[in-house]
């Protein structure tokens, strides 16, 4: 008899332990995904913000507001962003800061875009992004023409 409630104590305490891990496997996971989410919008305000001051041309007050988007859009980027996207943007705002009007290289500006796109999908989704990767995918930005 004592054999016997040994045993089913035995199984009660495995049972609670494995509802307890898999409690806390879900809850790991809803918080991985609450983050990608989160990084995913962070992200996206990042390339409107850039397409923000590309189609701003020479109108100053466009220009100004897409200036004020990205450094709102920065201030959540610093807290969310990976190392690799954080070195992206900086490498992008160093290339925004050398003219400031707006007459820049669209060819580079597309490069650093790239070196950012590719950085965050590795964070979002890193199968997807390597096979992008071995594809030598590029993205494609919007760019008027300057005039």
């Amino acid at each position: 008899m004592l054999e016997y409630w040994i045993v089913v104590t035995i199984g009660v305490i495995v049972v609670i332990c494995a509802l307890c891990i898999t409690y806390l496997y879900a809850d790991n996971q809803e918080l991985r995904l609450v983050r990608s989410r989160y990084q995913l919008k962070v992200y996206e305000e990042l390339l409107h913000a850039v397409t923000d001051l590309n189609v701003a041309g020479s109108d100053g007050y466009k220009l100004d507001m897409g200036k004020r988007r990205l450094a709102q859009t920065l201030n959540r980027l610093n807290l969310v962003a990976s190392r690799e996207v954080l070195k992206g943007v900086n490498e992008l705002l160093d290339f925004l800061n050398e003219t400031p009007t707006g007459n820049y290289d669209v060819l580079r500006q597309t490069n650093i875009l790239n070196t950012i796109v590719k950085a965050a999908r590795k964070d979002l989704d890193p199968d997807s992004a390597k096979d992008l990767e071995d594809m030598s995918f590029r993205f494609r930005f919007y760019a008027p023409p300057r005039g």
